[in-house]
């Protein structure tokens, strides 16, 4: 197992890889020796990973641009042909999201995190396919969910929605490319210490301890305990894992 655990040098692309899970996904990549295309919105951020990474001696690459807008995603796509290099696995990780009651919820920010929470995984995927079909070994997607869109979370009606479509698209994915060589999956984080909800606790946005007492393992995960999962379903050790959707959440789901 621990052999198929490894990349081999070959790409693996990680969005919002600038901090929280994507940054963890790419260390851990990184260790297992896959070449991490760091993709991010933050130019900065992206630099701060890839100093990091190559201080380990592990090769990278930074492409900064907005994964909502899909011209920008075909332009990212051309440059990664041009490279050469074989393409082994995508993680769409990117996301944001927003507290806000449906009847304060404006149309327009509904759409723009629809557009960072969905759209974004459905113009990677259509993008990369093609390349993913070709991958030494066979392919794989993982796609980054929640567990807010299995349950549900007050206050959150566009993040839990597009978490939700991101599970089902995951799953067709599986369906219609599974046969072809592409594994699709998708992973759920719990309540996880990521930079973005350090900021919801710090200035109370969420009640902290409330988010601990839904976990029966008391505490919030730590995005390196994220990150294991996902790079684990990307590599060749998950070779019969499609179309699951792995929750990580300390048992957050089970009450």
């Amino acid at each position: 197992m621990i052999n198929e655990l490894k990349f081999n040098g070959n790409c693996v692309i990680v969005t919002g890889a600038g901090q929280g899970i994507g940054e963890a996904c790419a260390e851990a990549l990184g260790e297992l020796g896959a070449h991490v295309v760091l993709v991010g919105k933050t130019a900065a951020k992206l630099a701060r990973v890839k100093a990091a990474l190559d201080k380990k001696g592990v090769t990278s690459e930074v492409h900064a641009f907005d994964v909502a807008v899909e011209a920008q995603v075909l332009a990212f796509k051309e440059k990664m042909a041009e490279s050469g290099r074989p393409l082994k696995a995508l993680i769409n990780n990117a996301g944001t999201n927003l507290v806000k009651r449906l009847e304060d919820l404006p149309s327009e920010e509904w759409h723009t995190l629809m557009a960072i929470d969905l759209h974004s995984v459905f113009y990677l995927c259509k993008a990369f396919m093609p390349m993913l079909e070709k991958a030494p070994g066979g392919g794989a997607i993982v796609n980054v969910a929640s567990t807010f869109g299995i349950i549900g979370f007050p206050s959150m009606p566009v993040y839990c929605a597009a978490k939700g479509a991101v599970l089902s698209f995951t799953r067709q994915l599986a369906v219609d490319y599974g046969p072809r060589g592409v594994r699709c999956n998708s992973v759920c984080p719990g309540p996880t210490l990521s930079p973005r909800v350090r900021g919801y606790v710090e200035s109370n946005a969420v009640n902290g301890d409330a988010v601990k007492n839904m976990v029966p393992l008391g505490r919030l995960a730590e995005c390196s305990e994220v990150a294991n999962a996902i790079v684990f379903l990307a590599s060749d050790a998950a070779s019969f894992f499609n179309g699951a959707s792995v929750v990580v959440d300390g048992g957050q789901t089970i009450r």
